[in-house]
């Protein structure tokens, strides 16, 4: 007859062998993950939305970054992004992540904000968002003298920039 110490080191056998048999795959377990794990990212690299979410996300962890930043963050006196300029560029985010065009990068500003940079081949456009309220737009290459403009905040001004920033960089 076994006795209860017996009983309770099969038990724990058993969970062990439990234990390690989900810590350690079996060969067809392995090969099913490789499978799934190689169509996940074959699916991620043909996917352009979830490549535009995973872009969006890697933007706002960089403005989150930018939203912690002290005045005199660059040595030179610039302060750090208002609560005002990081709002603004959150609703350009969400604005251009429903259509697909989302910047580059998100740069802390010299003159006190945040501006999103767009770039393809050598044509070069940022829109910034200051401390201070103006709204400026600048389209630059190497070629050309350099496009600056100041806009206001409202729909139509950010609808307009956002279709030169499109035309820009897109000829």
């Amino acid at each position: 007859m076994p006795t209860l110490e017996a009983s309770v080191e099969q038990d724990d056998t058993t969970a062990i062998d439990a234990v390690q048999a989900l810590a350690e795959p079996s060969s067809d377990e392995s090969r099913r993950r490789e499978f799934f794990t190689r169509d996940i990212l074959q699916a991620f690299r043909t996917s352009q939305f979830l490549q535009v979410e995973s872009h969006y996300q890697e933007l706002r962890l960089s403005l989150a970054k930018h939203s912690k930043l002290r005045n005199d963050w660059n040595s030179y006196g610039a302060e750090k992004p208002s609560s005002h300029a990081i709002e603004a560029i959150v609703r350009l985010l969400s604005r251009l992540r429903n259509e697909s065009f989302l910047p580059l990068t998100l740069v802390p500003s010299a003159e006190g904000g945040i501006a999103a940079y767009f770039k393809a081949n050598d044509r070069v456009s940022y829109l910034e968002y200051r401390n201070s309220g103006e709204v400026i737009l600048a389209m630059y290459d190497q070629h050309s003298e350099p496009d600056v403009r100041e806009l206001s905040e409202n729909d139509a001004d950010e609808s307009r920039a956002i279709a030169l920033i499109r035309e820009y960089i897109t000829a």
